[in-house]
């Protein structure tokens, strides 16, 4: 895949050679942080726009007001994070709209190509006209699939189905179980040949 950014700002190095001039006040947990790669982002830019291409098609475009890197080569976990929060949209090869996603945090674990989302994970699908609300959201790239360990609320055209202990799906949310599910649905009456009452379940 290829990705490709836009800030409404330049990327902006951080400048760290005076960092470390401290007085004696200072604690060896502060100066750790401050030597820690994994916690001083090596750019920072707001405004930003994030474009993911596949063999010359567009699938996800990505819209942050702030983006911190911490793509570094000392660092043990290289991230892009999103504090802020993000919204993904996910296109097919026709360029239309299948799906979104927003989250009020967001953090990409490049090494892993681990995707986590949370504080008010909403996941809209166009094409199966359903909706998913959680506080936490995990994307592994590499298998192709999405998964929670939190509460979740899928929302259907049938009803709505609750998960207290989470759900597992593919990536683009047409095929998904929930763990410990429970809900209402709507349910179609009729009657068979037999003259007896049947219940189906959309």
């Amino acid at each position: 895949m290829r990705l490709s950014a836009r800030s409404g700002v330049r990327v902006i190095p951080l400048i760290m050679g005076m960092t470390l001039i401290c007085s004696c006040g200072n604690d060896i947990e502060k100066i750790n942080k401050l030597d820690n790669p994994d916690t001083i982002p090596a750019a920072h830019a707001t405004d930003v726009e994030i474009i993911v291409s596949d063999s010359a098609f567009v699938r996800i475009k990505i819209v942050s007001p702030e983006l911190k890197d911490f793509q570094v080569a000392d660092s043990l976990d290289p991230k892009t994070e999103f504090p802020q929060g993000l919204v993904a949209t996910f296109y097919n090869k026709s360029l239309q709209v299948e799906s979104t996603l927003v989250a009020g945090y967001a953090i990409y674990h490049t090494k892993r190509k681990l995707f986590e989302a949370s504080k008010d994970v909403v996941i809209k699908n166009f094409t199966q006209d359903q909706e998913l609300h959680t506080d936490q959201l995990w994307w592994d790239e590499i298998n192709e699939k999405i998964w929670s360990e939190q509460a979740v609320t899928i929302i259907t055209p049938s009803g709505t189905t609750y998960g207290d202990s989470g759900f597992e799906s593919d990536q683009n949310f047409t095929k998904y179980s929930i763990r410990r599910s429970h809900g209402q649905m709507k349910v179609k009456e009729n009657f068979g040949t037999d003259g007896q009452q049947q219940a189906t379940i959309k």
